[in-house]
């Protein structure tokens, strides 16, 4: 009997022991689940209690020069997401796929992945009957609220020069990705805690984060310029067939862009959707072979430098002349033509014997300082620099060919900034398309007015005579289509054959058709580059008659817009084109 009850002591202390050690293993692991893991699920809970509602910030506006709205923003329904409360992703997935017409997959990857803490866009601006769905549906975690949605109230109007932005609300092309620091908007926020239903029912203290809108840019573009030079440009290169079209306005004086168009063009809200080939800002990205649109630049060198003089006799070989086994070709047979018949009947042979006179160190240095061979610095992404070939691989085939607008590529910004240099005085002026940039009272945060002047890069005397020259190459010469009611206007045409790219040849039948011109000739107010790419040579690709009608349309509109005073006297013929008996050169 006693045996057995010590027994049973024994085993009882042994029942004792162990529940014991077992609550004293389990105080250890709470010890440990507080001290390790309390964290965790003090933040899990936290995380259920409290949301973050964002408050939106508006991105800064685009403006024309005269304040007309080219970008802005409006608040529109938006769906968002707080994946933090979601205990099925998948299923919310699918549910908001069938309202909101998105691959349930692709709703999945933002749930999972989202831009901030607890809060993801789903998609934005939804219809209101989107909106009433999804308040039937009550899927937890998912609402909706009005958020700044980026829109472009002219529509595809100047969108080479605007650009467009992201998802993300990111610039990524034009001036909203160049200026997107300034318009960049910075969204606010607040936390607020939730009841077990997930309503908001008192704020998180001191967690409030204020939103700050973006600032605004002031182009130089005027709207209304940028219509006239869209209208008449997309009208050429629908009527020739052609595979491209461009056309830029400046002020010359300043530096000011006025217009500028790509055509075919795309909308601002297509974004990365449209195709990169309309995307494509030409006017800046696209080097090209000038032809002839480039020897005006070549002879205002050969009169600065002295080689000639307007009214020299010069020996055009009868249209044919031979540079070593190359053969030179004037599309008419022509003799003696004095300098200004050579540059306004746009004769190849007179301008290749000026570049021989000049040589190839004088005709680089000059070209390079008109601009040529280096970035213009206009304000706007994606600028190409073209090509100005080194000195040192010039040859006597180059003294000839860039004389004709051969052998450099140059980019039509570069051709209209530089055709500015030879109008203005000689003052090389950089290009811009933004005024100012200003905050939403007013404010100007940053002051682009001041023109950039890179200085004089002509000699007075012989800017003053390339005026001439030019205004003979439109009273006389190729550009004679664009004489002009009230206004006298100066101008170069072009006619170049397109480079068949990495094969050193010519594309068949694929032309450059392209005029410049600047007016009025007494004070020039205005230039207007057109280029007419790839026009159907059976209808015409002549730039006197595929560009130069464009150019000539933009100005009859352009000019009595400005109030530009009318300079011209009855006609007559000019004087510079009058021959100087004294001097023949072969």
């Amino acid at each position: 009997m006693g045996s057995a009850t010590a027994q049973r002591m024994r085993v009882a202390q042994w029942v004792i022991y162990l529940i014991c050690g077992a609550l004293a293993l389990l105080a250890g692991r709470l010890v440990h689940l507080r001290a390790k893991e309390a964290p965790f699920w003090q933040r899990y809970a936290q995380d259920r209690q409290i949301s973050t509602i964002p408050m939106p910030a508006r991105r800064g506006f685009v403006f024309d020069r005269r304040f007309r709205v080219l970008a802005g923003s409006q608040d529109l329904p938006t769906v968002f997401a707080d994946p933090r409360p979601m205990e099925d992703r998948a299923e919310v997935a699918r549910s908001l796929s069938a309202i909101l017409e998105m691959p349930a997959r692709e709703i999945r990857a933002l749930l999972d992945e989202p831009t901030a803490p607890g809060y993801v866009v789903i998609k934005q601006a939804v219809d209101p009957e989107v909106v009433e769905k999804l308040r039937e549906a009550k899927i937890v975690g998912v609402g909706v609220q009005n958020e700044p949605v980026r829109t472009y109230p002219m529509g595809a109007l100047a969108s080479h020069i605007i650009g467009f932005v992201g998802k993300d609300g990111k610039g990524l092309e034009g001036v909203e990705k160049h200026f997107d620091p300034y318009l960049h908007a910075t969204p606010g926020k607040r936390d607020v805690y939730r009841d077990v239903r997930r309503r908001a029912v008192l704020p998180v203290p001191d967690s409030s984060v204020a939103p700050r809108d973006g600032d605004s840019v002031v182009l130089s573009i005027d709207v209304a310029i940028q219509e006239m030079v869209e209208k008449a440009v997309a009208e050429q290169v629908t009527h020739f067939q052609a595979e491209s079209g461009l056309g830029v306005v400046m002020d010359p004086n300043t530096g000011e862009v006025l217009a500028m168009t790509n055509q075919p063009t795309y909308a601002p809200f297509e974004g990365s959707t449209a195709k990169p080939e309309r995307r494509r800002n030409r006017v800046l990205t696209d080097p090209v072979e000038p032809g002839s649109i480039f020897k005006p630049f070549v002879m205002v060198t050969a009169l600065a430098e002295g080689v000639t003089t307007p009214g020299e006799s010069i020996f055009c070989e009868n249209g044919l002349y031979a540079v070593g086994a190359r053969r030179l070709h004037d599309h008419h047979p022509y003799g003696f033509l004095t300098t200004a018949e050579v540059l306004a009947k746009s004769s190849n042979i007179g301008m290749a014997k000026l570049g021989e006179r000049l040589g190839n160190q004088r005709m680089y240095e000059a070209l390079y300082a008109l601009g040529f061979g280096h970035p213009t610095g206009v304000d706007l992404p994606g600028e190409d620099r073209g090509l100005l070939m080194p000195l040192r691989k010039w040859d006597k085939f180059t003294t000839t060919s860039v004389p004709m607008g051969q052998e450099i590529a140059v980019t039509p910004i570069q051709i209209a900034t530089a055709f500015c240099t030879l109008v203005n005085g000689g003052r090389l002026i950089q290009p811009r398309v933004v005024l100012a940039v200003i905050d939403r009272d007013g404010k100007v945060v940053k002051d682009n007015s001041r023109v950039i002047d890179k200085g004089q890069k002509i000699n007075p005397t012989a800017a003053q005579t390339i005026h001439k020259l030019l205004v003979g190459v439109v009273t006389e010469g190729t550009g004679k289509p664009c004489n002009i009611a009230k206004w006298q206007v100066m101008g170069k045409t072009g006619t170049a054959q397109v480079p068949k790219i990495g094969s050193g040849r010519y594309e068949p039948d694929a032309y450059l058709g392209s005029f410049v011109a600047a007016a009025p000739a007494s004070d020039p107010q205005v230039v207007v580059l057109v280029m007419i790419r790839k026009p159907k040579r059976s209808i015409g690709y002549y730039g006197s008659t595929v560009a130069l009608p464009a150019a000539k349309t933009i100005m009859e509109g352009v000019l009595p817009y400005l109030n530009v005073p009318p300079d011209k006297t009855e006609p007559q013929k000019h004087a510079s084109l009058a021959r100087d008996p004294q001097t023949k050169y072969n």
